[in-house]
């Protein structure tokens, strides 16, 4: 089963937006390090249900632009539209070769896998790879895939992890029927259960290992983790 990974928060002023919402909700954050050929660095908050939210910013434009990663294009266009908040998110695999042969043999566009890496605090490298089912920045966003070396993403001690869970991830999209077949086709999901939210639209709803996945008419991108709300 595919399990909420990380949520990625765009800020032209990562160390401002990671001040004011960890004040907020009396949490604890981390420098992650930088990622030198993407133009990109992060800091990150890890919380208890094996997740975290990473906040990603651009030290290096003329790399960030020139990337051929999927999400570093992202964070470029959002950079140039001044649009700052949530743009993405990551599920986990263990099963990305699988995946990329589900792909090929049905006709699914994608890009990569992207092989990345970053020289963390203690100096020592987190290696990953990351998969992206193709889509346009701002428009009905496909989570990607991201499949971690070893361990995977984790603080070099456990008082560094937030005792607040990744409940929810949601995505507001142009058309709930059409993107069921494309989320379902994709990520190889069952069939996602519906419901009525307080207005009156349809939801449909799949388990994660760690949380639920959410779509909904809109254009948005929200993350529950516990009683908070991060809103794009």
């Amino acid at each position: 089963m595919l399990a909420f990974d990380h949520l990625v928060v765009f800020s032209k002023s990562i160390e401002k937006e990671v001040q004011d919402f960890t004040n907020q909700y009396d949490l604890i954050f981390s420098k992650g390090g930088n990622h030198e050929p993407w133009g990109t660095y992060n800091h990150v908050a890890f919380m208890s249900n094996n997740s975290y939210i990473e906040w990603l910013g651009i030290n290096d434009s003329n790399k960030a632009k020139a990337s051929d990663n999927p999400l570093i294009q992202h964070a470029a266009f959002a950079n140039d539209q001044n649009h700052e908040g949530p743009i993405q998110f990551a599920l986990r695999t263990q099963q990305m070769d699988n995946l990329i042969h589900h792909y090929q043999k049905n006709g699914v566009s994608y890009k990569g896998p992207f092989p990345g890496s970053r020289k963390k605090p203690d100096g020592t490298t987190l290696s990953w790879r990351m998969l992206f089912p193709e889509y346009e920045a701002g428009q009905n966003v496909k989570p990607f895939l991201i499949e971690w070396e070893k361990e995977g993403n984790h603080p070099p001690n456990q008082d560094m992890v937030n005792s607040v869970p990744f409940t929810a991830i949601q995505i507001g999209v142009s058309s709930i029927n059409q993107e069921v077949e494309a989320f379902t086709n994709i990520y190889k999901l069952p069939e996602p259960e519906f419901s009525q939210n307080d207005y009156g639209q349809t939801i449909a709803e799949w388990p994660l290992e760690n949380g639920d996945l959410q779509l909904v008419k809109g254009n948005h991108l929200n993350a529950r983790f516990g009683h908070m709300i991060y809103s794009s």
